[in-house]
C-alpha cells in the first residue's frame, strides 16, 4: 500500500486564497477586503504553486463533481442502471431536467472554478521566482493546463458550446466578465491544444507519485476519449477515429500497463487507498471518514452508488444509500460465466444477521450497485457522510476498448480490434489476459458484430463509472436505448417501480445536452439556450 497522496489539502486558508485570486464569481460568501491576496504577493514561491495546483485538482472532488452529484444523482448510469432516491424525484437524477436544477447549476459553476483556478495558475506561473526550477514550472503547467482541457471537455459534452475564457479576468466589468458561447468545435480545439501540450510537460506514470495526479498515460487516454467523443454526435468528425487509436496505443505501447487479474480487486484497492496505477491510470482522491482534519476530504463513493444499508446497522457495512440499481438489460448482458456480474451487480444484500442472498422470487431490479462496497473500507469509524474511496476516471481496461472501437472505425480491422477486446474478455472469464485460454476469445466477427459487441463490452465492464451517457449519445443511441429499457418496469405501486418508471419515462431527446442554467443565462445576456430548452 502507497501512503495516500494529500492532492486536496484540508486546509480553508488554501482555498481562501484560491477564491481571491480567481474566482469572478460569488461561489463563497468571502468578505473581499479580508481575504483578497494580490497576485503580487503570490505565485512566488514553489509551495504556493504546488498550493495552487491543488486548488485545480480539488474541483475533482467537489460534491457536485465526482464528490456526490455525479455518483448516480445526474441520470449518468443511463440504461446501466436507474436512480431510487425519491428525495431527488422531480429533479436531474430522474431526468425531470430545467434551468434551475440546483445540481446542474452547481455542477457547471465548480468546473468553471476549476478552470478560473488554472486559468490564474497558468497566468501567473512565470513570476514564480528564481528559485523554482523550469522543470518544476513545467510539470505544474502542464498539470493545470491539463486539468483546464478535462473540466471543459466535461462542459462541452455535457452542455455544448460554452462561453471559454482562457486568462483570469482584468476587471469586474460586464464586457470582460460577459462572454458568448464558443461553438462545440471551437472547445473540444481548445480542450485538445491544453491536453496535447499537457502530454509533453507531465511525467511518465512510473515518476508521479499517484493515480491521483496526472500523468503523461492519464493525459494520453482522455485524449483518446476525446476524439472519440469528436468522432461521434454532434460533431461526426469521423476522421478522429484515427487519432483516438494513436492516443489509446500510446498508453499500451508503453509497456507499462496491464489489466489486474483480479476485477473485484481493482475496486478493492478504490476502498482501502490502494494503488494499482497499471490498471488504474487516473482516479480521484479521497481521504478519512468527515471527521477530524479530514472533515472535508472524504467523498459519497459507496454511499450513494453501494449497497444500501442503515445508518442504525451494528454489523460494520458502513451507512448506503443504495440509490443506484441496475436495469435488468445489463444483467442479462453477462454471460453466466462472466465474473464481472456478481460484482458490478450484488448478489447478496445487508440483511440483520449480515449477508443475505436476494430469494429467488426477488427481481433483478432490487440489487444495488456492487463495485464500490463499503465492507472492504479500512478507515473506522465508517461514518454515514464521508467515505476513503477514490473513484476512477481511466482504468486500462477503458483504453483497451477505446483502442479496439477506434481501430475498427478507422482501419475497418476487426482482427486487431479483437485482439484489445479479448484481452478484456479473457480478464473477466477469470484465465490469463497474457497466453491464457484462448477458447473465451471472440473470432471471426465482422465489422457491424464488433461493433455492436464493443458497445456491449463496455457496459459490462464500465458500468456505474459516470460514462455511459455519454457513450450512448456518441453513438447516436441515447433516446431510442432508454426508451426500450422502459418496457421493462414491473407493475405496481412499489416505489422502486416508480422510480424506475420516472427515470426512463421522463426522458426526452433534449436530454442529451443538458440546458444552459437559468441563473447564468439571466447574468449573462450574450447566452443562448440550447434548442428545446
Amino acid at each position: 500500500m502507497l501512503k495516500k497522496i494529500r492532492l486536496y489539502a484540508p486546509i480553508v486558508a488554501v482555498l481562501v486564497i484560491l477564491q481571491g485570486l480567481s474566482s469572478c464569481n460569488n461561489f463563497l460568501d468571502i468578505k473581499p477586503d479580508k481575504y483578497v491576496v494580490s497576485t503580487e504577493s503570490y505565485y512566488k514561491t514553489e509551495e504556493q504553486l504546488d498550493i495552487a495546483l491543488r486548488g485545480v485538482y480539488a474541483v475533482l472532488a467537489e460534491t457536485f463533481v465526482y464528490g456526490n452529484s455525479m455518483l448516480g444523482r445526474m441520470g449518468l448510469e443511463a440504461d446501466e442502471g436507474f436512480m431510487h432516491f425519491p428525495t431527488d424525484n422531480g429533479t436531474i437524477g430522474y431526468y425531470v431536467v430545467n434551468t434551475t436544477d440546483d445540481k446542474l447549476l452547481n455542477h457547471w459553476r465548480a468546473l468553471y472554478r476549476g478552470i478560473s483556478r488554472a486559468n490564474s495558475l497558468l497566468k501567473n506561473i512565470d513570476q514564480a521566482d528564481l528559485q523554482v526550477t523550469d522543470e518544476k514550472r513545467e510539470l505544474i503547467k502542464g498539470q493545470a493546463l491539463f486539468l483546464r482541457g478535462y473540466y471543459y471537455f466535461l462542459l462541452v459534452s455535457r452542455f455544448g458550446g460554452v462561453p471559454m475564457p482562457l486568462d483570469p479576468p482584468v476587471s469586474s466589468e460586464n464586457e470582460v466578465l460577459q462572454l458568448k458561447r464558443s461553438t462545440i468545435k471551437e472547445v473540444y480545439a481548445q480542450v485538445l491544444s491544453d491536453m496535447e501540450h499537457a502530454a509533453t510537460l507531465v511525467e511518465d506514470i512510473n515518476t508521479v507519485e499517484s493515480a491521483g495526479r496526472v500523468s503523461r498515460s492519464a493525459v494520453w487516454a482522455v485524449l483518446a476519449r476525446v476524439n472519440l467523443y469528436m468522432a461521434g454526435y454532434p460533431l461526426l468528425e469521423k476522421e478522429r477515429y484515427s487519432e483516438a487509436a494513436k492516443w489509446a496505443r500510446k498508453v499500451i505501447d508503453l509497456g507499462f500497463h496491464r489489466l489486474n487479474p483480479s476485477y473485484e480487486e481493482v475496486f478493492v484497492n478504490y476502498a482501502q487507498d490502494k494503488y494499482d496505477s497499471k490498471e488504474s491510470i487516473w482516479e480521484v482522491e479521497f481521504w478519512g471518514n468527515g471527521t477530524g482534519v479530514y472533515n472535508v476530504t472524504g467523498g459519497s463513493v459507496g454511499i450513494n452508488n453501494g449497497i444500501a444499508y442503515s445508518a442504525t446497522g451494528t454489523l460494520g457495512f458502513g451507512f448506503s444509500q443504495g440509490m443506484v440499481r441496475p436495469h435488468p438489460w445489463l444483467y442479462r448482458l453477462y454471460d453466466t460465466d462472466d465474473k464481472r456480474r456478481d460484482w458490478a451487480i450484488s448478489p447478496y444484500r445487508y440483511g440483520t444477521n449480515g449477508k443475505e442472498a436476494f430469494p429467488v422470487t426477488s427481481l433483478l431490479i432490487e440489487r444495488f450497485c456492487g463495485k464500490f462496497r463499503r465492507e472492504n473500507e479500512l478507515v473506522l469509524p465508517k461514518t454515514n457522510t464521508q467515505t476513503p474511496q477514490n473513484f476512477p476516471l481511466v482504468r486500462y481496461s477503458d483504453v483497451l476498448l477505446m483502442a479496439a472501437e477506434a481501430i475498427n472505425e478507422s482501419e475497418n480491422s476487426p482482427t486487431n480490434a479483437l485482439g484489445l477486446l479479448n484481452k478484456v474478455r479473457r480478464r473477466a472469464k477469470g484465465v490469463e489476459v497474457e497466453g491464457g485460454d484462448i477458447t473465451v476469445d471472440l473470432t471471426g466477427l465482422s465489422y457491424e458484430e464488433l461493433q455492436l459487441e464493443i458497445k456491449n463490452e463496455r457496459a459490462r465492464e464500465l458500468c456505474f463509472e459516470a460514462l455511459r451517457k455519454n457513450d450512448l449519445i456518441r453513438w447516436g443511441d441515447f433516446y431510442d436505448k432508454m426508451k426500450e429499457r422502459l418496457s421493462e418496469v414491473p407493475s405496481g405501486t412499489n416505489t422502486l417501480y416508480t422510480s424506475m418508471y420516472n427515470y426512463y419515462n421522463n426522458v426526452r431527446e433534449r436530454d442529451a445536452m443538458w440546458p444552459i442554467p437559468s441563473y447564468e443565462m439571466g447574468v449573462n445576456p450574450k447566452l443562448e439556450q440550447n434548442p428545446g430548452w
